[in-house]
């Protein structure tokens, strides 16, 4: 990250020089490795702190993120690793270099060297499935615990015959301003299509289908700038909703593969560390022998169909509404 660029020299010094901030080159590596890499071996006084042995092999390591798309296996091009939680990440690989608008990068080398690593986010997704049950869904919490149920669990299946579009509720879910497509820290939710039916159960499912439009939004950028995805590999909280998961396809058009191991961000570490120790020769022999795929969750064409109206009316909903979003945020600041 960081605009580095192996391809034209590494770091853009007259960028930075041009910001103002031309003294940062000092603070960061001149040398920048490939991922797994050996860098060294662990020093006594570290290993002390840590509780760990001396002599340890130590390796370049990722951002986090990186760490779940390596997990998934997300190493070809056209396949993008879905890191699903509080929030959403998208990230993937391209095989020539692109830029455009509504996404992160193309990063030169960044995860594999001699392709393009490619990044979109959307801040609130699971955070905002957490709000609703938080503050109107209570009665469900209590009688979920009570009988030892995961409230979500029913939330879900309350909801799961509910047709798409939610009787025409649309929700945009900047609860917390949007990362990607518009990069505005100024965005917040919008709620529109209420009426005196519409019930709790649907609220939750408008919910759920905002942020699969929010990724198909991601998605779209991508696709924009020359880099269609094929695949989506997905793991975190989301993932323990095939109902869900079946959503994302069913809205984006594109077939989601889930994982045996769910916590992919440490299984991305871990691969990157048996290489680092030579225990496997590469990222992708470490993928072959650690990643095992258990479902894949194919897109349904008649609902992808049907789901395009409500996906074109969340799209054109925040920017009719970007300024008067703008005019409270700053008339509360």
């Amino acid at each position: 990250r960081m605009y580095y660029n192996r391809d034209r020299g590494g770091w853009p010094k007259d960028f930075y020089e041009t910001i103002g901030c031309g003294d940062v080159l000092d603070k960061i590596p001149e040398r920048v490795l490939d991922l797994g890499t050996p860098v060294g071996e662990l020093g006594l006084i570290p290993a002390q702190l840590l509780g760990l042995r001396p002599g340890i092999p130590v390796a370049q390591g990722m951002a986090d993120a990186w760490a779940g798309q390596i997990g998934l296996g997300v190493l070809r091009p056209g396949q993008m690793a879905l890191i699903t939680g509080s929030s959403h990440v998208l990230t993937g690989q391209s095989d020539k270099e692109i830029h455009g608008e509504g996404f992160f990068g193309a990063y030169t080398d960044g995860v594999m060297p001699g392709q393009y690593t490619v990044e979109g986010s959307q801040v609130s997704t699971g955070s905002v499935l957490k709000w609703f049950r938080d503050n109107f869904a209570r009665d469900v919490v209590q009688a979920a615990e009570r009988v030892g149920l995961n409230p979500y669990d029913v939330l879900n299946e309350q909801s799961k015959d509910i047709r798409p579009g939610s009787d025409g509720l649309i929700i945009n879910e900047y609860f917390q301003g949007n990362r990607t497509p518009y990069t505005d820290s100024k965005a917040r939710g919008i709620v529109w299509g209420l009426t005196l039916g519409t019930t709790p159960e649907e609220f939750y499912r408008a919910i759920q289908e905002s942020v699969c439009y929010g990724t198909a939004h991601v998605l779209k950028a991508f696709k924009d700038a020359g880099f269609a995805s094929t695949e989506l590999v997905a793991c975190g909280g989301a993932t323990k909703s095939r109902d869900w998961m079946q959503m994302h396809a069913d809205v984006t058009g594109v077939p989601v593969t889930l994982t045996e191991v769910g916590d992919a961000v440490v299984l991305g570490s871990c691969m990157l560390a048996a290489v680092g120790s030579g225990q496997y020769h590469s990222i992708q022999d470490a993928a072959r022998n650690m990643v095992r795929e258990t479902d894949r969750i194919e897109p349904r064409p008649e609902v992808h169909e049907e789901y395009q109206f409500y996906l074109d009316k969340y799209m054109e909903t925040y920017p009719r509404l970007r300024d008067l979003s703008h005019e409270m945020v700053d008339h509360l600041a």
